[in-house]
């Protein structure tokens, strides 16, 4: 089984510098095959038939290890292998999706990765807060890897990011199978809502699961004054970075605890619960709406489903969706009565009443017993 750790690292002053030399040669090495491409084909979304994945791999020679020769020296050739991956997967998006491809900017990517090539180019024990990479010596962690590593090939890759003046490492390994989980024989229907952030029910018991209001605000506040100082700074004077650094730090304390209440969500309902039911909802619409995109970007709907998947696909458990046309608001939970045109809930309202049988019930309580009841499921396949 394939595991990843992400925890804080604290290089010293002589990795710091290797560690920024490596972020600028990356972003070089993708910017420079782009603007390649780009002299050669002229318009990438227009030509992207023209361009074959065999050249964009040839180029690592004929560009790189030829004409920018002195430059590659200075760093591991892992990077520059990795480097045009991610140059791949940007032209996969290009030909799949038609996104157009973004030159890499200094604020914006200052990361790397490296796989592993030999036996040597990770060193870790168990247990220890020390891993040392290609010309990374005994790069210190705020925490060891959580599971045992029993060969040198065990660590696949190493990723390390720099965010708000910190740097972040994480480890890619291949584990031993967890021990084989008890069924526990309970399913779960989940609603999604922007008053509640998940209502769900088991079948006997209404769960609700939601952010502290009183963090949001004090997160959302403070990112709010430090946006207000920085626009009163001259841009780059010493004024300007240090609240721009302050202004990074509170955009990882937002995203954190974001991660962190999802997080414990997910092993509530791991512990508990053998599969569970979501709705297949398209968040264009409330992502597109003023009044609604503050609060799916507070409560973000698609890092649930993409962290509950991950976390029951690696113990053999099921996640379902419930697909778009089914009217989990709309029906009576009760009697299966459904409103239609006039007479359907509309956004701002919070409660349902049954026109047929009389029912009055909360309105996530109603979507997610109906969610719970649907027979017809739909196995959730996260998109790559």
């Amino acid at each position: 089984m394939i595991i990843s750790q992400k925890t804080e690292c604290f290089p010293t002053t002589e990795q710091i510098q290797i560690l920024e030399r490596n972020f600028g040669m990356r972003r070089f090495y993708f910017n420079k095959t782009i603007m390649y491409l780009k002299h050669k084909y002229g318009d990438l979304k227009e030509n992207r038939k023209l361009i074959t994945k065999k050249e964009i791999m040839d180029l690592r020679r004929s560009l790189f290890r030829e004409k920018y020769s002195h430059l590659v020296k200075t760093v591991p050739g892992a990077i520059l292998d990795t480097t045009m991956e991610d140059v791949m997967f940007a032209f996969n998006s290009l030909w799949k999706k038609g996104r157009e491809i973004k030159l890499r900017k200094k604020k914006e990517s200052n990361t790397f990765r490296f796989f592993r090539k030999t036996n040597t180019s990770f060193r870790y024990e168990n247990s220890s807060k020390y891993i040392s990479t290609i010309r990374l010596n005994d790069l210190k962690m705020a925490e060891p890897f959580k599971y045992q590593i029993n060969t040198k090939e065990d660590i696949k890759t190493i990723t390390i990011k720099r965010e708000a003046n910190r740097y972040f490492i994480s480890i890619t390994a291949e584990v031993q199978d967890p021990p084989l989980q008890y069924k526990i024989n309970k399913h779960i229907g989940l609603d999604w809502g922007l008053k509640t952030y998940l209502t769900g029910f088991d079948g006997e018991n209404i769960i609700t699961a939601d952010f502290d209001e009183k963090i949001l605000k004090s997160l959302d506040t403070r990112i709010n004054l430090y946006q207000k100082q920085l626009s009163r700074k001259i841009i780059n004077s010493k004024r300007y970075l240090k609240v721009t650094t302050k202004l990074q730090q509170s955009y990882l304390n937002f995203s954190n605890y974001r991660l962190d209440n999802i997080k414990k969500i997910v092993s509530y309902l791991h512990e508990n619960y053998d599969t569970v039911s979501l709705e297949k909802l398209n968040m264009r619409f409330a992502i597109s709406n003023k009044h609604l995109s503050k609060r799916v970007h507070q409560k973000p709907y698609y890092l649930f489903k993409e962290t509950l998947v991950n976390k029951f696909n690696q113990f053999n458990k099921n996640v379902f969706y419930v697909p778009k046309e089914f009217p989990s608001t709309q029906m009576c939970s009760n009697c299966g009565n459904t409103k239609t045109k006039e007479e359907k809930l509309k956004l701002g309202e919070n409660i349902y009443k049954c026109t047929k049988c009389g029912t009055i019930i909360e309105r996530d309580e109603n979507a997610a017993k109906n969610i719970y009841n649907y027979k017809n499921l739909e196995k959730v396949i996260l998109e790559k």
